[in-house]
């Protein structure tokens, strides 16, 4: 007797990676959701009935994915979705860090020779990233295909979207979605259209309110006025809770700047998304297109309100509505026998505190910040009684740099730099350790925590002397949540490669998320143009 499921998974790979091009889809869309943890993903898997129920449905989800780099931010995970490259030797050290060169802070995706055009922009391009993306490949090969991106977040569009795209737009907090000089001369009228239509202001009197039945809350979340989530509306008395609206007393500024933490934003990428494929005719013709498309306000709201909140589940479940819509509309004008899908996340994120040992009944916590500065003033006194200053170090966040210029000039020992540090600060509770760079450079895999923050290490950008926190703790205070961590509950993301006729699997292989980018070429007989840490999952997607 015939297994229909095997035939139709023959059938999807004939598809998806048949050598003529006529074979091949004719549109990949990446779906990135922003601290996504497949923790939280797992979790909501039951109540999804939308997009996201029907990318499981009709695909192949990795379940032991993981970001292999220490520090899990948007940035460094976009740049690996769209590179197949580890972001620390490639220079992608963090969304912002220290550059000793220019003796500043810089930001990831900053180009000064980017220029705003008709609408407002930052200098942000994908020009002095050391890297190139599967769109890149693409257009290598097709100079004629289609690559787009958008998200809220400009790192997120620009990361997924490479040197070469077509265009990467992203919301300027501003009441537009924009793009500078580097991608294009002027403004697509379809884009002036769209923000036209936008309309951020006739928001200011618009009500979040939860949708989610009652029951499901009480099965999924924990209270809705939890201790540890971040108070963003009506603030006087401590209450988080729903409705979330705007205040009277906010102005126009303030509401463009606080729409990307409300769900519509989500709805508004998507709608973007929509008219993108409409407008520039991706997947109409046998070249294939890749969509790359960032939903950046679950990680606004997971900051804010941890994952087992009712914002969280609210907003989760109308981004699976939104997702079916659009998978709709991708039906109606693409076909879904010519799309294929890969849904993940750029990190995860850790539980409230709160929640984690209350709840979860784990070891964690806030470092108590008041005697974490205290314990370093402590290093900075012994450091100044042995040299005289302690000016030599530059510090951003927790993380050190060294002037060794000024260091050789005053005879100061690095390794007596370190011990003070690493042994004054290791003394705060939830502290883990203070990496040398040099113990990260040569870390190898018996120890998963620092073989990780090796691959987020640059021999010449990344810091001295590096900050690890104890599992389960953060530095944020006094509410919300965070990330940047190697633990498993930042870097392990849902990866989930769908298209219409792929039977329901789940594969626990592991895996990681530097193979999606290598996989989408593999799948689309494209090449990278450079060395690449990820490798193909496609012998995994066609094994039975």
């Amino acid at each position: 007797m015939f297994d229909i499921k095997k035939i139709l998974l023959l059938i999807t790979i004939l598809l998806i990676v048949a050598c003529k091009p006529e074979q091949k889809p004719r549109l990949v869309v990446v779906i990135s959701v922003d601290h996504f943890a497949h923790f939280v993903y797992d979790h909501y898997r039951p109540a999804f009935t939308g997009g996201f129920k029907w990318l499981e449905d009709h695909g192949t989800s990795f379940e032991n994915a993981h970001h292999e780099h220490g520090y899990c931010a948007t940035g460094p995970g976009h740049f690996v979705i769209g590179s197949g490259l580890h972001p620390g030797p490639a220079g992608v050290i963090g969304n912002y860090w220290y550059d000793r060169i220019q003796k500043k802070d810089v930001y990831c995706v900053e180009d000064p020779d980017a220029k705003e055009l008709d609408i407002p922009a930052y200098s942000v391009s994908y020009d002095k990233i050391n890297g190139t993306t599967s769109g890149d490949w693409l257009k290598a090969v097709s100079p004629e295909a289609k690559v787009y991106g958008v998200a809220c977040k400009d790192r997120s569009s620009i990361m997924m979207s490479g040197k070469n795209p077509d265009l990467a737009v992203w919301y300027n907090w501003r009441g537009s979605f924009t793009t500078t000089d580097y991608y294009t001369e002027t403004i697509p009228t379809w884009l002036s259209e769209f923000n036209n239509n936008l309309n951020i202001l006739s928001y200011r009197d618009s009500i979040w309110n939860n949708a989610v039945e009652p029951s499901l809350l009480a099965e999924y979340t924990h209270a809705d006025s939890f201790f540890g989530e971040t108070d963003r509306f009506q603030d006087s008395t401590y209450s988080p809770v729903f409705p979330i609206g705007f205040e009277a007393e906010w102005d126009d500024a303030k509401i463009k700047n606080e729409i990307a933490g409300r769900p519509w934003m989500d709805r508004m990428t998507l709608d973007l998304a929509a008219t993108i494929v409409r407008e520039t005719d991706m997947g109409q013709d046998k070249t294939p297109d890749i969509l790359n498309i960032g939903l950046s306000t679950q990680d606004l709201l997971a900051h804010y309100y941890g994952p087992f909140s009712h914002e969280v589940m609210d907003h989760l479940l109308k981004v699976d509505g939104y997702l079916m819509n659009f998978i709709d509309f991708l039906d109606q004008e693409v076909g879904l026998e010519n799309v294929v899908f890969v849904m993940t996340a750029d990190h995860g994120g850790l539980p409230l505190p709160e929640h984690w040992t209350h709840i979860q009944h784990k070891y964690g916590g806030r470092v108590d910040e008041e005697h974490y500065m205290a314990t370093r003033a402590r290093a900075y006194g012994e450091l100044d009684s042995l040299y005289g200053t302690h000016d030599f170090i530059h510090r951003k966040g927790s993380s050190y740099f060294y002037n060794f210029s000024m260091m050789d000039s005053l005879n100061v020992e690095q390794s007596v730099v370190d011990s003070i540090l690493q042994s004054c600060m290791e003394s705060v509770e939830g502290v883990y350790r203070l990496y040398t760079k040099t113990e990260l450079m040569a870390a190898t895999p018996d120890d998963y925590r620092s073989y990780r923050l090796r691959n987020f290490m640059h021999p010449e950008l990344s810091p001295d002397l590096y900050t690890l926190v104890e599992e389960g703790w953060l530095f944020r205070n006094p509410y919300g949540t965070s990330h940047s961590t190697p633990y498993d509950y930042d870097s392990h993301v849902p990866l989930v490669f769908s298209s219409v006729n792929t039977p329901p699997r789940q594969l626990m292989d592991s895996v990681a998320t530097v193979d999606l980018a290598v996989t989408i070429g593999d799948l689309l007989g494209v090449e990278p143009l450079n060395r690449v840490d990820g490798k193909s999952l496609l012998p995994l997607l066609i094994s039975e």
